[in-house]
């Protein structure tokens, strides 16, 4: 096997488990706070927009950040530190006793972020240009199992065995991770250019002013805000319509990791489809499909309907990040890609963040269902917003 291919699918390994690391706790946040003294159905809402902006609103800031010192010091490094240190915060998460002590280790995870930006650079670092649209599908497919997956495992330990075992048994997962980077994934070996001790805020300045970044880093902040708007509504949603409270985490976690499933098919398809005609035209029609099943998701009354649209609409999301991280690809050159990965996953991030914060509000000021709606209008303003700002590489390859 090609040294990249096994490095790729070795990655890919490593995302699967940080994905599962990483999300497990979206199935129960809201059911878990009343344990933790919040009672109060908006305050639920509210805390629970709360927790899941509060990492990644940190690691926005940082991101460039730890991109930079991935470029300077290597992105495998950089990978490894945030496992190491996801493992420690995990612990402490498993005995936190009130809401306060849980949103500082968010915070905390926030801070010590910094993996997507460097696997991504890592990734594209080693594979060849011509496969890069399709490697990083695999990749995101990786991305989207995980991520699936851990609402899933989540929600049905925190049923089965309480809600403070998930965070223990997250870090077997994690620390088998940081062991798949550290002896089987090698990366590239690292030019002087590279090398180069340049200033953060001169290489900040740089990668800025780089032609057609900052419109494709805008894009994946409307991308990520319309679908985070919905996360911390989903779980109460679905218990609105359900017959029981009893597993509603379970069901919750299930029909993610269903949705999760149907973005794996999207992921790999619109990457090889995107290296072939195009990847602009690959994610304007993924965003418009995206819009469309929010609208169609509104309109449902019954879990049946709930998960047969949210499986509809992972076939146009699971495609939507890596056609638009090939995009961003073509515009950087290998030394500065740590660096520009880390400004686009901070627009991405600031999505993460303003998404579950606005989610959480509008869902107690207009209702679950409206924002739906809201979501829908969300990706129609980023076809739009696709549309009109047309990128150009600089090596002038068709996008």
């Amino acid at each position: 096997m090609e040294t990249w291919k096994r490095n790729l699918y070795m990655m890919c390994f490593v995302q699967f488990g940080a994905g599962i690391s990483l999300s497990f706790i979206f199935s129960f946040i809201p059911l878990y706070l009343p344990h933790l003294g919040v009672t109060d159905t908006h305050e639920i809402a509210i805390w629970s927009g709360i927790l899941m902006a509060a990492a990644p609103f940190f690691a926005a800031f940082l991101g460039p950040v730890w991109g930079n010192l991935g470029d300077k010091h290597g992105r495998k490094l950089m990978v490894e530190r945030v496992l190491l240190s996801n493992i420690f915060v995990l612990i402490a998460m498993g005995f936190v006793t009130d809401v306060y002590q849980f949103l500082g280790l968010r915070i905390l995870q926030g801070m010590l972020g910094g993996f997507q930006s460097a696997a991504i650079a890592m990734v594209t670092s080693f594979t060849p240009k011509e496969k890069t649209g399709s490697a990083l599908g695999i990749y995101q497919t990786a991305t989207i199992a995980g991520t699936a997956t851990g609402p899933f495992i989540g929600g049905l330990l925190a049923d089965t065995l309480g809600y403070r075992f998930p965070f223990f048994f997250m870090c077997l997962i994690s620390l088998t991770s940081l062991a798949i980077v550290c002896f089987f994934v090698q990366e590239p070996p690292r030019t002087e250019t590279m090398k180069k001790n340049e200033p953060f805020l001169k290489s900040l300045s740089a990668i800025t002013h780089i032609p057609g970044l900052l419109p494709m880093a805008f894009i994946n902040f409307l991308i990520q805000f319309g679908l985070m708007i919905a996360a911390p509504i989903v779980p109460l949603y679905i218990k609105s319509m359900a017959a029981s409270d009893a597993y509603v985490a379970t069901l919750t976690g299930i029909i993610l990791a269903l949705a999760g499933g149907a973005a794996a098919i999207s992921s790999i398809t619109a990457g090889r489809i995107g290296d072939r005609i195009g990847h602009r035209v690959v994610l304007i029609t993924l965003t418009l499909g995206t819009a469309c099943m929010f609208g169609l998701t509104a309109l449902t009354y019954t879990i049946v309907a709930f998960a047969a649209t949210r499986i509809a609409a992972g076939l146009f999301i699971g495609g939507l990040m890596p056609t638009s991280n090939a995009l961003i690809s073509r515009f950087v050159t290998e030394e500065k890609r740590g660096m520009a990965y880390g400004v686009t996953t901070s627009m991405t991030l600031f999505g993460t963040v303003a998404g579950p914060l606005t989610g959480g509000w509008l869902s107690g000021t207009i209702g679950l269902q409206a924002t739906f709606y809201v979501t829908m209008g969300m990706f129609f303003a980023a076809a739009l917003w696709v549309w009109t700002h047309n990128p150009h590489p600089e090596d002038g390859e068709v996008v």
